[in-house]
């Protein structure tokens, strides 16, 4: 990457991580991190940034151009002595949308959203921006409708994020609405939730407290090699037959 693609490349992280990455639909958690993947996400979509890897990030840091970032492991944190993201509660919209994948909707529509990975759900101001956050995940995703402001006023937290989301905790099934599922979805979920995995022999008989011991993992490499011998000879009534076998032959 050369020197004006740099410089370019930083004062784009600049504004998407200090200024306004609610507009790009991220937000960071509140140690001011992100993971670099969903950090990616979004540049990515951005035109003339589709080619932006992690790679180019660090390159940033070895060239010694001052980003307002640094890279542990998997994350994004914001450096020390930035101000950390701050998300007031207030009073949302009428309406706020979060988008979600096909199978994952039939449980959203019994027992609600709930934070997952991460501290906060984001939701959109505009169904277009919902769409765009969620197809990083599912290519198709469904757009759901949030009550917000009637969620709100039952005790509901939301933290406005920007000019363009809102954070929550939570937001339980009845303020939720969305498309009708698909029949076939419908069944396909009732009938893996009705499926019972097999137990096993020794789970059936494993009584609280109790535990069994595995022999194949006996400490004892004697008794081990041992018991590998058995294994290959056989059962005992076995090995005694062909030891008459032996006998009648004269062996």
């Amino acid at each position: 990457m050369d020197k004006k693609k740099a410089k370019k490349l930083q004062k784009f992280l600049t504004y998407v991580l200090c200024h306004s990455p609610d507009e790009f639909g991220i937000f960071l958690d509140e140690d001011g991190s992100i993971a670099i993947k969903e950090l990616l996400w979004a540049i990515k979509e951005e035109e003339g940034w589709s080619y932006i890897r992690e790679s180019h990030l660090r390159d940033l840091i070895l060239l010694g151009f001052e980003v307002p970032y640094r890279l542990e492991g998997k994350k994004v944190i914001i450096q020390d002595g930035l101000p950390k993201p701050y998300y007031p509660v207030e009073e949302p919209p009428r309406v706020l949308y979060h988008s979600a994948r096909l199978k994952a909707c039939y449980h959203i529509y019994k027992h609600g959203l709930k934070a997952a990975g991460r501290p906060y759900l984001p939701l959109a101001r505009t169904r277009e921006l919902a769409l765009r956050i969620g197809r990083r995940r599912d290519r198709d995703p469904l757009v759901l409708e949030i009550s917000a402001r009637e969620a709100f006023f039952e005790g509901i937290i939301f933290r406005a994020h920007g000019t363009h989301m809102f954070l929550a905790e939570e937001v339980p099934s009845r303020f939720i609405s969305g498309p009708p599922l698909p029949e076939k979805e419908v069944k396909k979920t009732r009938e893996k939730k009705l499926r019972k995995p097999r137990e096993t022999e020794k789970e059936r008989d494993l009584l609280p407290g109790s535990f069994f011991l595995d022999l194949d993992r006996d400490p004892d490499l004697f008794r081990r090699k041992q018991k590998e011998k058995r294994k290959k000879k056989g059962p005992a009534w076995k090995r005694e037959v062909r030891k008459i076998r032996k006998k009648k032959r004269g062996f």
